[in-house]
């Protein structure tokens, strides 16, 4: 959403190559069948609007367009970015502890035929040896999944898979490669044949592809990028020195006040968030404990706790 609002409105001439390593066969098939083409529908209480985003150049699937397909896409002299939404799973690590688990079956796997892995880190590993055996420079790796502090846990899972594999290498990593940590905003929820309904009525297209979403929208996102970066600030990103900050009112302003909620409602009989949010005393009691419980705990530069959390009114 950000790259096509920085395409259309300012003229950015950065393309992406969308990849799936495991599963969403049917996604990729869908996009490669529409010339690349998707709707992110944005749904509010009032009215529901759609954008049609155009940056995506190339989709690709391991399973289906072969792995090779994969790594040579990386390996283009233009590529600056390598960003990763993979969830949790996807890092075959230790949430406690943070560190890679190099006996998870994936990673073993990889260890033992690095030059044809399945695993995320090893993707990106095997990516970085062969443009540092051809004299490429490295590429940013930005993860940009729901965990704190994310560009850590990515830093600490590829080091130590490439460690295992070639000290030389994960010292080269280390000098060359930068981790940023993201965080992401927005609810997206899982399509449904009524998504897909609301979609075609809006557009007068059938996509299999589209995507609703809420209208707020943020990411934030470390500004530490070694090869350069799209101007993602110019569609309202917020690039920053240190994410931390804005992921802790984000934890404790939303994420906090969606249990309150919910643990409230659920004893009251509600079914969902939303119907919490319809009961005028459910509202002000959870606008209540961000200003006067969570505000006070939380200094975020630049930022208006106050106005942040009107949107959850």
């Amino acid at each position: 959403m950000y790259a096509d609002i920085l395409a259309s409105e300012h003229g950015s001439d950065w393309g992406y190559t969308e990849v799936n390593l495991i599963g969403g066969e049917q996604q990729i098939a869908d996009l490669q069948q529409q010339d690349l083409l998707y709707t992110v529908a944005e749904m509010s209480a009032d009215a529901w609007t759609a954008r049609v985003v155009g940056v995506v150049k190339q989709a690709l699937h391991a399973g289906v367009d072969g792995l090779e397909a994969v790594l040579t896409a990386m390996c283009q002299p233009q590529v600056a970015i390598v960003s990763l939404t993979i969830t949790e799973k996807g890092y075959c690590h230790s949430p406690a502890s943070g560190e890679l688990q190099l006996d998870h079956p994936l990673i073993a796997a990889d260890l033992h035929n690095p030059h044809q892995p399945k695993s995320a880190a090893g993707v990106v590993v095997e990516a970085l040896s062969r443009r540092r055996a051809a004299g490429l420079p490295a590429f940013t790796v930005m993860s940009c999944d729901n965990m704190p502090e994310n560009g850590h846990v990515m830093r600490n899972v590829v080091c130590a898979y490439a460690r295992a594999l070639d000290e030389d290498l994960a010292a080269w990593i280390e000098q060359n490669v930068t981790f940023p940590s993201t965080m992401v905003d927005r609810i997206v929820p899982a399509v449904t044949a009524e998504t897909l309904d609301k979609i075609t009525q809006l557009t007068g297209v059938r996509d299999p592809a589209g995507v609703a979403c809420e209208p707020f929208r943020q990411w934030v996102i470390e500004d530490n990028f070694v090869a350069g970066r799209p101007q993602w600030e110019k569609a309202g990103a917020e690039l920053v020195a240190d994410v931390v900050p804005f992921e802790e009112m984000k934890l404790r302003m939303l994420n906090g006040s969606h249990s309150f909620l919910a643990y409230l409602g659920y004893l009251a009989g509600y079914q969902h968030i939303n119907d919490c949010m319809q009961d005028d005393n459910y509202r002000r009691a959870a606008l209540s404990l961000m200003l006067d419980e969570q505000v006070p705990t939380l200094k975020v530069q630049g930022v208006d706790l106050s106005r942040y959390a009107s949107f959850a009114d």
